[in-house]
This record gives structure tokens, sequence and C-alpha cells, in this order.
């Protein structure tokens, strides 16, 4: 049962609940829901570096690489390292707009902001 008391303060009474010094109930997160919400989830490093993708590289030659890795890893999971890679340069300004070029490119020019 909550129990109340009075409190006095600039010439008004107030009627308050007493807090009895428990705090709010809370749950530890495990290492990996750490890990989900804060880590960055690219599984293999290089891999689309590995069929020539690289971030300076001219829009064209970009482009040819993010063709054949839709063709080796399919859309959607280009897509999914692509946005990786936004994380990963998001306060970047310059990589990262190149990036989202990609993206749209990608996506067939669908954004999903």
């Amino acid at each position: 049962m909550t129990q109340f008391r009075t409190v006095k303060k600039n010439g008004k009474k107030r009627v308050i609940p007493i807090r009895n010094g428990k705090s709010a109930i809370t749950r530890a997160l495990t290492p990996r829901e750490v890990e989900d919400l804060t880590g960055v989830g690219i599984r293999n490093p290089g891999s689309l570096t590995g069929l020539g993708y690289h971030i300076n590289l001219p829009v064209g030659q970009r482009r040819v690489a993010l063709t054949r890795a839709e063709q080796k890893y399919g859309h959607k999971e280009t897509l999914r390292k692509l946005g990786e890679l936004y994380r990963l340069d998001y306060n970047r300004p310059a990589l990262r707009s190149r990036i989202v070029e990609d993206i749209r490119f990608v996506s067939g020019g669908k954004r999903n902001d």
C-alpha cells in the first residue's frame, strides 16, 4: 500500500507519495543483445572488395562491381552489406553520399529512409 506525506513548499501544501528507495525494475542485456544494438553486422569483411567494389572508385566501376555482387549474393544481401557500410561511414558525408547513391542503384531508385 502506498503511503503519503504532506509537503509544504513556497507556502503551498501538497500530498505526495513516499518513495521507499526502490528503483525501477531493470533487466540486464545479454552480450548478444548489446552487439545487436551497437555493433556493425559485417559478417564477411571485404566480400564486396573481392568483387571489385570500393567506395572511392568511379561510378561506372562501382556499378559493375555491385552488379556482380547482386549476382553472387542476391539483391537483399547486397543491400544489407551496403547498409552496414553506410552505418560505418555515417559521419563522413562524402563517403555516405556515395553509398546512398549505390543503395539507390541496387534498389532500383527506391528509397526507404
